[in-house]
């Protein structure tokens, strides 16, 4: 290992943001365009890959957005994947 390269661990986290959505019954382009994000984006933070882990997260910009939007906190739009 190099001398002064830190390594960095990335964090996998789940969205339960579609599944908050849906039971609100929530439209997410209606949604998106009050946060100022785009469709394509939100739907890609309402979904997770097969294994699990989100297709992609917004910035804490947008999450703060949706936490004021929704009126709910990070931790019910996103759960962290602990892996053993």
């Amino acid at each position: 290992m190099q001398v002064g390269v830190k390594r960095t661990m990335k964090i996998k986290v789940r969205s339960k943001l579609g599944e908050l959505l849906d039971e609100r019954m929530v439209n997410k382009s209606e949604l998106a365009r009050s946060i100022n994000a785009t469709p394509k984006q939100l739907y890609a933070w309402c979904s997770n890959k097969e294994d699990g882990q989100a297709k992609s997260t917004p910035s804490v910009g947008y999450l703060l957005r949706l936490k004021k939007v929704l009126g709910v906190d990070i931790e019910d739009m996103f759960e962290e994947i602990n892996e053993k």
